[in-house]
């Protein structure tokens, strides 16, 4: 007689193959859960990639989600988490095509879903930096909000997001170029924001650990630029933590 397990598995490999032997039900009771789980999986992409769906069409997205899905099957009951791959799955199945661009868009998204389980902590403004002297200055180290996350793109992805949230929204001229930006939790919103170039390679330095030395260095901005930015990423509440980097942390 099979255990438990062993039944549990031919009933989850029926699931998605239809000529798999399952004595756990009838082949069409069996069809019903197939068709059931394939769109609960479709529906769980659709809620994570409104934009990706818009702008491929019901049928595409169909197709994409049928063979993402054959690549990575979801793995828990909170389908939620069905998307953390669709990106990269993409980036791979789209590669240079006409539509690569959609691994990056797809990027965008699933930050947003990433963000939206984040808590947003209390932010510190520009006056903590009144707690260190000016010799460490440049070794401060900043911790940011824990829903930030920084994309930056051969395409002008944050412009179509941006453009599709309007129903309908024609499609964005690709030749626009690359763009960078930001996705974060913010209030009781999720903010999806373009940023200079400049403003985004100092903010990604600074996520990425590096000082305020190390990341102005980084970025190339002059001293109007730098106090733009560090009043930047204050008036925005982005810093929840101020220190100063030791020579034990690799400074």
């Amino acid at each position: 007689m099979a255990s438990l397990r062993e039944l549990q598995r031919s009933f989850a490999a029926a699931l998605h193959d239809p000529a798999a032997e399952c004595p756990v039900a009838p082949p069409a009771n069996l069809a019903i859960y197939r068709n059931n789980s394939s769109q609960a999986f479709r529906s769980a992409l659709e809620a994570s990639f409104p934009v990706i769906r818009a702008r491929v069409g019901d049928d595409y997205f169909g197709q994409l989600a049928h063979y993402y899905r054959k690549a990575f099957p979801s793995r828990s009951g909170d389908l939620h988490f069905v998307g953390a791959k669709f990106a990269g799955f993409l980036g791979d199945h789209l590669r240079d095509g006409d539509y690569a661009w959609l691994a990056d868009l797809a990027h965008i998204e699933w930050s947003r879903e990433e963000a939206l389980i984040c808590a947003e902590l209390p932010a510190v403004g520009a006056e903590v930096l009144a707690r260190f002297t000016p010799e460490q200055l440049e070794s401060l180290v900043f911790t940011f909000q824990p829903s930030l996350r920084l994309h930056s793109s051969p395409y002008p992805v944050f412009s179509v997001w941006i453009a599709n949230q309007t129903p309908g929204a024609s499609p964005v001229d690709q030749s626009l170029g690359g763009e960078c930006g930001l996705i974060r939790i913010h209030g009781e919103s999720l903010e999806v924001q373009p940023l200079p170039p400049h403003l985004f390679t100092y903010l990604y330095a600074l996520d990425d650990g590096e000082t305020l030395g190390e990341a102005m260095e980084r970025s190339g901005l002059d001293e109007p630029g730098f106090l733009n930015a560090l009043g930047f990423v204050f008036s925005e509440g982005l810093v929840t933590n101020v220190s100063v980097k030791s020579s034990m942390d690799g400074g």
